[in-house]
């Protein structure tokens, strides 16, 4: 086949890949360009997830009659007139390409009414191929209506989730949105039901009762303010302490000139002010807001503008990591392992883990020399353990982990479990309720029987009698924050979601482990214990 140029429609939708992967990513660019046409008040109705309708109306300036036509021309803006405005962009879209690539997978209508203009103009397209302009009734502002999106795309389209995860893809969006415009207010329907409304939060308490209500009240109750400038980089916002920790980095939230950023550099300086904080295995929960001169900082470099990229990456990196740090070491909060707490905004007292208080090493040194043990635990993760007289340092909660997976692996199912005398209630929401109906029977084949209790909790009525350290709370929301897993990765959870350490450990846990350790083979052994050998010694002392 020869070379030739593609047509137009084909051009724009393998443009529109880039930038829409799914309903969210819709979601994303209007509420972008909401912004940037500097709403104040932004209503969103979704219709089954995104899948059917999206539709956004906003109160801002508004697109000129016309204008319509080039609002979905492929690179047409009104943020940039010319290369150099690309180093100094202020605005969160400027690319031309958000409602272009929209159109072309979608039948898409655009009305809207600036305020010097008699009256209100509708724009009408199915893929983006032709449109049709007509008068309509609206006040001032811009209302988008996209149905069916990928209707002439149907490989794309079978590759969106259900309607469920679909819809949290787009809370997730507006929610994300909604702590850099504060001063917006906002509204989510789905399928005719309100999910949330946020007003506008145009004084400091109001912004903190924004903040509340989306990443709940326990990580303000347990986090550090962080407010500081250095050398033309501002950080603002809030780090949880030690006490707030969550089986995954979905509470990272960073912005970088109030947009939002997924961005490796700034996660590494955030993980690496964390170490030695953290349980293993965890991760810490924060809202940051980074300011530094927009000609500083590359935003296009990436379709979805989720990346960046830095003139100085290591000044921010280091500006990032060592002034968290700072605030974590002169923080109040704990630094020893406490708790396990998943941060959720409903909180169950029936199911919540006491606090682990810091154990005095000279007391168990004591206890260790006159009782004549295998093992020194030295904290919440690490303990020494002699094999032939040999000293190992091992990492308890990592070898615990493995020994337990091995042995849940060779059980048969149904695993045995344990009933509740009383049944513990935990709080669903309406998006919960698909996930509980689906993995209910492979729930009840690990040991955790369950029935709804009403539309908004579950009541859990067994335990896996192999889990005595289940953190119930951690668990639970794991599964709800994916699709339902496996019978192997459900084994994998139950591993993961613990509130196991070497402090609360029983003696005869450890002399299992210890055992586990001595049958599993060297190989093995590498992998959890480190042999405390002289030279080993003498290189950490540097003697």
């Amino acid at each position: 086949m020869r070379i030739q140029l593609l047509p137009t429609a084909v051009a724009n939708q393998i443009a529109a890949g880039e930038v829409i992967e799914r309903p969210a990513s819709v979601v994303k660019e209007l509420l972008e360009n909401s912004f940037d046409a500097q709403a104040d008040i932004i209503s969103i109705d979704i219709g089954y997830g995104g899948l059917n309708q999206i539709k956004m109306s906003d109160n801002g300036i508004g697109i000129m009659a016309d204008d319509l036509p080039l609002a979905i021309a492929a690179h047409a803006t009104s943020k940039i007139n010319e290369l150099k405005d690309l180093y100094s962009i202020s605005s969160m879209g400027f690319r031309g390409e958000a409602l272009a690539s929209i159109a072309s997978v979608s039948r898409l209508s655009i009305s809207s009414k600036p305020a010097d203009q008699h009256h209100a103009m509708m724009l009408s397209t199915a893929g983006g191929d032709s449109f049709h302009l007509s008068p309509c009734a609206r006040s001032q502002g811009t209302t988008i209506d996209v149905r069916d999106i990928f209707f002439n795309a149907p490989v794309r389209k079978k590759f969106l989730k259900s309607e469920q995860i679909e819809f949290q893809a787009i809370e997730m969006i507006v929610r994300r949105f909604a702590l850099t415009a504060p001063g917006v207010a906002i509204r989510l329907n789905h399928n005719g039901r309100q999910h949330f409304n946020l007003p506008a939060a145009n004084s400091d308490k109001m912004q903190l009762a924004r903040i509340r209500k989306i990443l709940g009240k326990n990580f303000i109750e347990q986090s550090h303010f962080l407010d500081i400038e250095h050398a033309g980089l501002r950080l603002t916002g809030w780090i949880s302490s030690s006490a707030y920790q969550r089986s995954q980095n979905d509470k990272q939230w960073v912005y970088v000139n109030k947009r939002m950023v997924k961005d490796k550099l700034l996660n590494h300086a955030i993980k690496q002010a964390y170490e030695g904080v953290l349980h293993p295995g965890r991760y810490p929960a924060c809202l940051l807001y980074l300011t530094i001169n927009p000609e500083e900082v590359d935003v296009n470099v990436h379709p979805t503008k989720h990346e960046v990229r830095f003139q100085q990456p290591r000044l921010v990196h280091d500006f990032i990591s060592s002034n968290i740090k700072k605030a974590l070491q002169q923080s109040q909060f704990p630094v020893d392992y406490p708790q396990a707490n998943l941060g959720a905004e409903a909180t169950n007292p029936q199911i919540r883990e006491p606090y682990l208080p810091a154990i005095h090493p000279a007391t168990k040194m004591a206890d260790f020399f006159n009782q004549k043990k295998n093992w020194l635990v030295l904290n919440a993760a690490f303990a020494v353990i002699f094999l032939s007289g040999e000293p190992y340092l091992v990492n308890v909660i990592e070898l615990q982990r493995a020994w337990l997976l091995s042995l849940l692996s060779t059980q048969l199912l149904p695993l045995p479990s344990r009933p509740l005398l009383v049944p513990v209630s935990y709080p669903v929401n309406s998006l919960n309720i698909e996930c509980i109906y689906s993995g209910k029977e492979g729930l009840s084949q690990i040991g955790i029987d369950l029935d709804l209790a009403g539309e908004h909790a579950v009541l859990v009525r067994s335990l896996p009698t192999a889990i005595p350290h289940l953190d119930l709370k951690q668990f639970l929301l794991s599964i709800f924050n994916s699709s339902m897993p496996s019978i192997t990765q459900l084994f994998e959870l139950l591993t993961i979601c613990q509130s196991f350490t070497a402090l609360n450990a029983k003696e005869e846990e450890l002399e299992t482990l210890i055992g586990y350790i001595q049958t599993s083979g060297h190989d093995k052994l590498n992998t959890w214990c480190k042999h405390l050998s002289i030279e080993t010694c003498r290189g950490l002392l540097n003697a």
